[in-house]
């Protein structure tokens, strides 16, 4: 310095005036240089200064302007400076906040438990979050999250940060979807008893119309037997009345007994479908499956309608086949089913129409049309046909004389030979009746349950 420049130029001996200039002007050179010295060091601490200054005009910017309020206390929670949202939140200004205690805006709760927290906070110097009730400035009490940390000043003294969070709206929010989530476990639980009952209503009126199907179908049954008997009796009166084993019959009476032996078997035709029916509803029926010649078991079918064909003047055409293919299936049952399609074919079909059969091989299944040219069937009541006792005719039209059944019963017996019954159709065009079947054995059992009809 040039204090210490001086003093060591006071100390220095007499010496000549040459060597006295020599060291002036050595010790004015040190001078020179200390002084330099202070000048740069003066300032940097005018730089340090400034910067000091900048920094702290940023916090105070940052702080005031945090969207959280923000307070700085003592460790006896004596405000030392708050933020503007910490006014916004209170009510009251920052400047009147300061050198108040902020215990005074807590609630009664929060003030007990801050105030043992706060000891152990200071002696751990952990950050810790808690959640407070403060008094509003409308006299409310708002929740928060109180973010807490304690820090040390240069001169040893302490000091608390506090940044709140308004989390109140959050908590009712909360509140809401709690209460919403009970509300619809309430609703679920309302509901799935509902649910519940429905389904134990549903499966008491399954087992009614169980019962009520099963009662049904051995009245079908016992009455089909029931009506069998009397019939086999009319049939053989009336043979005995056509051998003339009790006299003569002239011709009137001899055409009488025939119409009565053509209704007889008319009814006997019809009280077998409807056993038959009977038979599929009871469940389970036997079938014999086996290697089937497929031309041979249709002709015996067709063979047994022809006259019918013939009386009432419908041209028939059996279009044949290999007469060496077979198909896996029962023979009796194939023949009903063609039967059934081919009396189908002729009630619907008037006089001087036709009725073709035809079969082929697709895609290793056997498949049997039989062709009419009757009224045809509208398209949406195309699979209607297929349920039981459902016939469809023309408004004002005398009924076929049929029971309904039929096309049911071959539908069901064809599934459960593994094949299937459908119809193609459209009105004033005819109608074409498709039965599928396997050629060969797949997987199909010896014996097989046929699906039972809805009715």
């Amino acid at each position: 310095s040039r204090d210490d420049a001086e003093a060591r130029f006071n100390a220095l001996p007499s010496v000549t005036p040459r060597e006295s200039d020599n060291e002036l002007l050595a010790a004015l050179e040190e001078l020179n240089i200390a002084e330099e010295e202070l000048r740069a060091q003066h300032e940097s601490l005018l730089d340090a200064h400034q910067s000091l200054e900048h920094e702290r005009e940023r916090y105070r910017i940052l702080f005031h302007l945090a969207p959280d309020p923000y307070i700085v206390t003592d460790e006896r929670g004596k405000i030392e400076e708050a933020n503007a949202a910490t006014a916004l939140l209170l009510g009251i200004e920052s400047s009147k906040l300061e050198d108040k205690s902020l215990f005074m805006y807590l609630d009664s709760e929060s003030r007990q438990s801050v105030r043992s927290a706060l000891t152990d906070l200071a002696a751990s110097g952990r950050i810790d979050k808690w959640q407070l009730g403060i008094r509003t400035a409308g006299n409310g009490i708002a929740q928060v999250e109180a973010t807490v940390s304690v820090g040390q000043r240069s001169g040893g003294t302490g000091f608390i940060c506090w940044l709140l969070r308004d989390i109140t709206e959050r908590l009712r929010t909360e509140d809401s979807m709690r209460a919403l989530n009970r509300a619809l476990n309430a609703r679920v639980a309302q509901r799935t008893r509902e649910l519940e009952l429905a389904l134990e209503g549903e499966r008491a009126a399954r087992k009614e119309a169980e019962s009520a199907n099963r009662i049904k179908t051995e009245l079908f049954a016992r009455l089909s037997h029931e009506f069998r008997t009397p019939l086999h009796a009319v049939s053989g009166y009336l043979e005995i009345l056509q051998q003339n084993i009790h006299g003569g019959l002239t011709a009137d009476q001899r055409r009488d007994v025939e119409r009565i032996h053509q209704a007889q078997e008319h009814l006997m035709a019809l009280v077998n479908m409807i056993l038959d029916f009977a038979k599929l509803e009871g469940g389970p029926i036997e079938l014999s499956m086996a290697e089937i010649p497929i031309e041979e078991t249709l002709r015996g079918a067709d063979t047994l309608l022809e006259p019918q064909f013939a009386k009432k003047a419908i041209i028939f055409t059996h279009h044949a086949g290999n007469p060496t293919l077979t198909a896996f299936a029962d023979r009796e049952k194939v023949q009903q089913i063609i039967l059934n399609l081919l009396a189908n074919a002729m009630r619907f079909t008037p006089s001087g129409g036709a009725v073709d059969l035809d079969w082929r091989i697709e895609n290793d299944n056997v498949v049997v049309r039989v062709k009419d040219t009757g009224p045809g069937i509208p398209g949406e009541k195309t699979e209607q046909i297929f349920e039981p006792f459902v016939q469809l005719r023309e408004p004002g039209s005398v009924p076929s004389g049929g029971t309904g059944l039929g096309l049911a019963i071959s539908r069901d017996l064809a599934r459960a030979m593994g094949g299937d019954v459908n119809v193609n159709s459209s009105v004033g065009r005819g109608s074409v009746f498709t039965l599928t079947l396997p050629l060969r054995k797949h997987v199909l059992a010896s014996k097989l349950s046929a699906p039972k009809t809805a009715g």
